[in-house]
């Protein structure tokens, strides 16, 4: 598999995705920072969550409608509206104007349009791949994404402070570009095939009905509860769904309970230089971000070979293991062994979630499925929050044991998810679980 035999869209996607993670990291970290000092920790942390709230409110509305109206002209309403509050998000920091309440406000429109665009995106590029494709694509994506929040985070560091209006200007044009290539150089994906089933009287956008715009609205609605109450129904994907928030949920106690705990008990001399919790924390985030950088392409072309079980369960029981001593452990060489293993174990199993994922939802509500697996994320992150809050109640040694049951149970539930899926497709290569 090469980049050059992938669909034009898929091409085209991955390429404006890393330059949108790269500016749009140069942002994001440091909007908290902003508007704590601008409106208080308070307020600022208030904001940031109706940021999320709305972000993913607006990712499953949409995500309905694009199995409906189809995906490129949603993105391009989507990515207008990030070019718009890009502008004025620019404007509001610049030397000609300094307006905090305007900032808050394009930065909400921005987290809106970032929460249609993610499922649209993602539904896109599971209409024009093969199971086959998506190992070597979501291995990719995982890479650049990586990457790109790598030298984002360092590009926002230099600049966020001292030079907001060049960087809102920068990311503005980049979103201009982007906008551009959607207009120009994206195809539709969804084809007829993924609404017909779904024909009938009730949905107004498949059979347009004679009735008022309010009885309109009142279907629209009710279709989309179904829709989504169909997918709480959904067995199989919510096992799946389960299994996702256990294992990303260990993810977010990295910057949470982890580096907490390590501002508070680590202090060591390490190859003859004394360093603090803080730094030790630092060296762990590097390790993680360069193995991804070096290893992730060629290490993913490896593992194709071996089974989905395998390569799920040795994946999962390292990143399960790395994150355990995280938990507790104050030893340098092996809170660094530890970040090499969760990194390892994150390299292995996250490209398998995805194209397992690709595999259990319907072509009919592509969207509003993926839509719906963001929602996984939105727990997980509030499961990290909670770990922090439970950490400062409770020794490490019963962090590490929370750690390992979850784990130990996203690796059950990952299991029963390719079980499931080999069994009702038996031709795909995730037979080996069965």
């Amino acid at each position: 598999m090469k980049f050059t035999d992938l669909h034009s869209n898929i091409k085209i996607r991955i390429v404006t995705d890393f330059f949108t993670d790269l500016t749009q990291k140069t942002v994001l970290p440091f909007m908290g920072i902003y508007l704590s000092i601008q409106i208080g920790v308070g307020w600022a942390g208030l904001l940031l969550t109706v940021n999320i709230a709305a972000s993913m409110l607006a990712g499953l509305g949409v995500g309905y409608l694009s199995d409906r109206m189809g995906r490129k002209k949603l993105m391009v309403i989507a990515q207008s509206l990030q070019v718009f509050s890009l502008f004025w998000l620019a404007a509001a920091n610049s030397p000609w104007m300094n307006s905090v309440t305007l900032t808050c406000l394009m930065f909400l429109l921005s987290s809106i349009s970032s929460g249609i665009t993610a499922p649209i995106a993602s539904a896109m590029i599971v209409d024009v791949s093969s199971e086959q494709e998506r190992h070597y694509i979501y291995g990719l994506q995982y890479w650049t994404t990586n990457v790109a929040i790598t030298f984002g985070a360092l590009l926002g560091g230099l600049l966020f402070e001292s030079f907001r209006f060049l960087l809102f200007s920068l990311v503005c044009a980049e979103s201009i570009v982007t906008l551009l290539i959607l207009l120009f150089l994206i195809h539709e994906t969804m084809v007829n095939k993924h609404y017909v089933s779904i024909n009938s009287a009730n949905d107004p956008f498949v059979s347009p009905p004679s009735e008022p715009s309010g009885q309109l609205k009142s279907a629209l609605q009710n279709n989309m509860l179904n829709t989504y109450k169909k997918i709480l129904r959904d067995k199989r994907f919510m096992v799946f769904f389960t299994a996702t928030v256990l294992a990303v949920a260990l993810e977010f106690q990295l910057d949470k309970y982890i580096a907490v705990r390590l501002k508070n008990e680590f202090a060591s001399e390490f190859l003859g230089f004394h360093i603090s919790g803080l730094h030790m924390f630092s060296i762990v985030m590097i390790i993680n971000t360069v193995m991804v950088a070096l290893i992730a392409i060629p290490f993913g072309k490896y593992i194709r070979r071996i089974s989905s079980k395998t390569i799920i369960t040795a994946g999962m029981l390292l990143y399960t293991s790395g994150f355990v001593v995280l938990a507790f452990s104050n030893w340098a060489w092996l809170l660094i062994t530890s970040a090499v293993l969760f990194t390892i174990g994150e390299l292995m199993y996250s490209p398998v979630r995805q194209v397992l994922l690709a595999g259990i939802i319907p072509d009919s509500n592509r969207a509003a499925y993926l839509a719906a697996d963001g929602l996984s994320y939105n727990v997980a992150a509030l499961l990290g929050s909670l770990g922090l809050a439970i950490g400062a109640l409770f020794p490490s040694y019963v962090m590490a044991g929370l750690y390992l049951t979850a784990g130990l149970g996203a690796l059950f539930f990952f299991r029963m998810s390719l079980r499931a899926e080999a069994k009702r497709n038996p031709n795909t290569s995730f037979a080996d679980a069965s």
